[in-house]
This record gives structure tokens, C-alpha cells and sequence, in this order.
């Protein structure tokens, strides 16, 4: 195919949207794997008392623009409010402290190195 000289950015920038796209589905498409197998390893290497707090992990979509995707992991309401107090610990009624139960910090780093590594696999 021959492309004329007063083309030529044209169609160079036709191709760059065209790869953007492209792109863009592939990040969405992996974060979303990534996510869904961080909401599971939360899942089972949660907490449990009641079985409630590490069965409410879920992910969503937050943001997603053309050049820009954010999916969240997180935990459903009413246990979200105790992601912190479990990750950190806490204080106690009688003065002590309840030692933290760390969860979250290795599924985050785990979930951030199988990001990078599918997405360098697969673009």
C-alpha cells in the first residue's frame, strides 16, 4: 500500500489510535484476570471468625478512559471497615493490642508482579 508524503502523519497517527485501542483492551482484559485471582487469594488467605469478612472480597472497574484503566479490589460493606484494623492491628478495650493479621500487603505485591509480568507476556 502506498501512502502519499502529505499522508504519512495521518496515517501514522490512523495506526497509533488503532494500536491504543488495541492496547487499551488488552490492560483491561489482564487487570481484570489479575484482579479477579487477587479477590480469590484474599478470599482464602483472610481472616476468619465468622467467615463473612474474607468472603466479601470482591474487584470492580474504577476508572476507564482511553489511555487510563483502574480495577479495584476491595472489600464489601460492612466488612471494608475492618481492612485496616485486621491488616494493622488494634487497640484493645482493656489497653492492649491485637496483633495484625497481614493479608492484604502480600496479595497487593503478589497481584502487582502478576500484572507487570502478564502484561509484558501478552504486549
Amino acid at each position: 500500500m502506498a501512502i502519499k508524503i502529505g499522508n504519512l502523519a495521518k496515517e501514522v497517527m490512523k495506526q497509533l489510535d488503532g494500536y491504543g485501542i488495541e492496547t487499551g483492551l488488552k490492560v483491561e482484559k489482564i487487570s481484570k484476570e489479575v484482579a479477579k485471582d487477587t479477590a480469590k487469594m484474599l478470599n482464602k488467605n483472610s481472616p476468619e471468625l465468622t467467615g463473612d469478612y474474607a468472603a466479601s472480597w470482591t474487584y470492580g472497574v474504577g476508572e476507564t478512559k482511553r489511555t487510563r484503566h483502574t480495577t479495584v479490589v476491595h472489600e464489601e460493606k460492612p466488612e471494608y471497615a475492618l481492612t485496616h484494623l485486621l491488616e494493622k492491628g488494634h487497640q484493645n478495650r482493656n489497653g492492649g493490642r491485637t496483633a495484625p493479621a497481614v493479608h492484604i500487603e502480600p496479595a497487593e505485591k503478589a497481584a502487582v508482579e502478576e500484572l507487570e509480568k502478564e502484561l509484558r507476556k501478552r504486549l
